[in-house]
This record gives C-alpha cells, structure tokens and sequence, in this order.
C-alpha cells in the first residue's frame, strides 16, 4: 500500500515553492536582530578604549563598519530576492 506521501507526491508533482516574500521576511528580521545584537551595549563596551586605528577611535570605526556592513547585507538581500 503507497503511503500517503507518495500519492500527495503523485498528485501534485511539484510541490509549493515556498514564498519568498515570506523568506526575504524572514532573513530581513535577521539580519536586524543580528545587528541588534552587535550595536548593543556588551560589545560596543569591548571596543570602547583609547585604541586608535589610522587616528580614528576603535569605538566609532566599529560603529561605522557594522552600519556599512547592515546596509550592504540589506541591500543585498532585496535584491537578491527581488
């Protein structure tokens, strides 16, 4: 006797694609949770020292760095989806 997911399978070959307006979704609250994370106080607190790169204070080259980096992974992700 087939099982039940053979005749689904039998009956519908191809299955739903899932929605990728659902997805972008999805990965777009990620990413914003991801960076939630990153800018919040523990780890802004790690960079927050005298240190100097290229005269420019730890603190705020992460700060701009992260920022860059959420823009181009939003960007690329609607466009990828899109």
């Amino acid at each position: 006797m087939p099982s039940t997911h053979s005749l689904a399978l039998a009956m519908n070959p191809t299955p739903n694609p899932p929605d990728s307006s659902q997805q972008r979704g999805q990965r777009l609250l990620f990413v914003a949770g991801l960076f939630a994370v990153l800018l919040n106080y523990p780890l802004l607190a790690a960079f927050d020292h005298d240190g100097r790169v290229a005269g420019v204070p730890v603190l705020y080259l992460y700060v701009l760095l992260t920022w860059l980096l959420l823009i181009t992974l939003t960007g690329w992700l609607v466009r990828k989806a899109g």
